[in-house]
């Protein structure tokens, strides 16, 4: 059991190398059917269990903290007496969950609990019963360990456990592996920065001198609406209006729909569209230049969203730049953090609005 336990730990720090999307929820519930062996100390006057079968119950209060309730069942036989009889294995019980790495597909996680275990026997022909060690139906258990969640989706996970199992009155060291899917249910989904539109808070934004975006947005508003005719009637095959052309014309900005992986600053795969639409307008108006801000709510220390910000400004200019063909002298990446909601951060929609990627074009004289 031992080496048993040892290759797991090698298995979990190989598995951990790799990355994925899915992450454990807060506030869901899950369901883990198990399949598992369950090994007693030698001791015990029982022999090794056969394939046991379980079942956990649990709830996630938040992403690194849970609770499971568990219970399982096998089929032994007791080794003192001569024929051998059967003895029916079940345990129960309870236990803490402590995620460490709650953001990854990948998550290793250690446990600590209490429960008990119980002996079912039959009797001898003369009616005297048989069973553990010290003939005790029913025992009060102990057991730690830790284990891994494999996240292929946002609901559903690949689990292994490993535990160190204690029955308490006359003492013995038992283990118990086992693998199981675990469902997930409910719970806040990953926080993604969502692109919401937000045109109209930022309208009025740009249309007060006295704004902080109102230098570029007053050069960008005219010289825009001016110089779109002209430049369409150049286009041999005019591209159809997108939202995107469509706020650029009227206000010099626009709010692109990007997503991001949560806490990261890598474009989500399939949310490019609203770039690529940018990159259309700066190559049919070569005479733009183009501020590309990121802006968040007011979720996390307004540092580290700064920064977060700054990267995933620099990630859409990048892929502007290195897909969409852009010169990047004509690109500019600033990273606004919170400084600048367009919503109350006191409600849900209202951070969903906040977390959003604007593009400014500033008209070059």
């Amino acid at each position: 059991m031992k080496k048993f336990a040892s290759l797991v730990v090698v298995l979990l720090v190989a598995l951990l190398v790799s990355t994925g999307n899915a992450q454990v929820r807060a506030g869901s519930f899950t369901i883990t059917p198990t399949l598992g062996l369950y090994t007693f100390e030698g001791n015990e006057d029982i022999d090794q269990a056969g394939p046991l079968v379980g079942l956990r119950l649990g709830y996630n209060f938040n992403k690194y903290i849970g609770i499971e309730g568990y219970v399982h069942y096998s089929q032994t036989e007791n080794n003192a007496w001569s024929p051998k009889k059967n003895v029916d294995f079940t345990g129960y019980g309870g236990e803490i969950i402590f995620h460490l790495l709650p953001n990854q597909a990948l998550v290793p996680f250690l446990a600590v609990g209490a429960g008990g275990v119980h002996y079912s026997y039959g009797v001898f022909e003369d009616d005297s019963d048989y069973g553990t060690d010290n003939y005790k139906d029913n025992k009060f258990t102990f057991d730690y360990g830790y284990g891994l969640k494999w996240f292929l989706t946002d609901w559903f996970a690949l689990r292994l456990d490993i535990r160190h199992v204690m029955p308490i009155d006359r003492f013995h060291n038992n283990m118990l592996a086992s693998l199981g899917l675990n469902f997930a249910f409910g719970g806040a989904k990953k926080t993604t920065a969502t692109a919401v539109s937000a045109a109209e808070p930022v309208v009025e934004e740009a249309a007060k001198p006295q704004a902080a975006a109102a230098p570029v947005v007053e050069e960008s508003r005219p010289a825009v609406a001016a110089a779109a005719p002209v430049v369409v009637e150049e286009v041999v095959k005019p591209q159809p209006k997108t939202q995107v052309r469509e706020e650029v014309d009227e206000m010099g900005r626009a709010t692109l729909e990007v997503l991001f992986d949560f806490d990261k600053a890598t474009i989500k795969k399939n949310y490019t569209k609203d770039i690529d639409h940018m990159v259309d307008v700066m190559k049919e108006h070569s005479d733009l230049d183009l501020t590309i801000e990121g802006h968040t709510d007011n979720v996390g220390k307004p540092a580290y969203n700064k920064s977060l910000s700054q990267k995933r400004a620099d990630s859409v200019k990048n892929y502007m730049v290195e897909k969409g063909g852009i010169d990047a002298k004509r690109l500019k990446a600033v990273g606004y953090g919170q400084e600048k909601p367009v919503a109350s951060n006191k409600t849900k929609a209202g951070r969903a609005k906040n977390r959003r990627v604007e593009a400014a074009v500033d008209y070059k004289k």
